[in-house]
């Protein structure tokens, strides 16, 4: 009688299936072990966006100034106590934007969006200006946010 001796090792289907899994769990893992902050950085540059979007559509809503300051880790955002005020006072926290990521940062603005839609230099609002906030991670460009002062257009 024969006896027929088991087979060891592993299928292909196995071997495969192992090599899968080792690739997707590089993919996801490596980056955060290496402290890549590209995700970040792109974050930044959304809520960045997002609160010149919102600066500009509240002083057109509310008919009034609204400023707004670039830093290099936060936006800051404040519009003026009345309607025809020339300097801006109270807070608008919930709209603003900020990273903790390091390496991240945002080239340096004030805008003023003024109530007829405009982005201008100054509270006075006689000179509109045109420009980019630049998104940088480690000193490297990953983001360019332009605005146009004389549309208002926010990009």
């Amino acid at each position: 009688m024969t006896r027929l001796r088991a087979e060891r090792g592993f299928t292909m289907v196995e071997l495969i299936m192992v090599m899968v899994l080792i690739g997707v769990l590089a993919a996801i893992g490596v980056p955060r072990l290496v402290g890549d902050n590209s995700f970040a950085a792109a974050t930044f540059g959304d809520e960045v966006a997002s609160s010149l979007r919102s600066a500009q559509k509240t002083a057109v809503a509310r008919r009034r100034l609204v400023c707004v300051n670039v830093g290099g880790s936060a936006v800051i955002l404040q519009m003026a106590e009345k309607p025809g005020a020339a300097g801006c006072g109270i807070a608008l926290d919930a709209i603003g934007a900020a990273t903790t990521a390091s390496g991240v940062t945002a080239t340096s603005h004030t805008l003023y969006f003024q109530p007829n839609g405009l982005i201008t230099s100054s509270a006075a609002g006689h000179d509109t200006v045109r420009g980019a906030v630049l998104i940088h991670l480690d000193g490297k460009e990953r983001r360019r946010i332009v605005f146009e002062g004389s549309t208002g257009y926010v990009q």
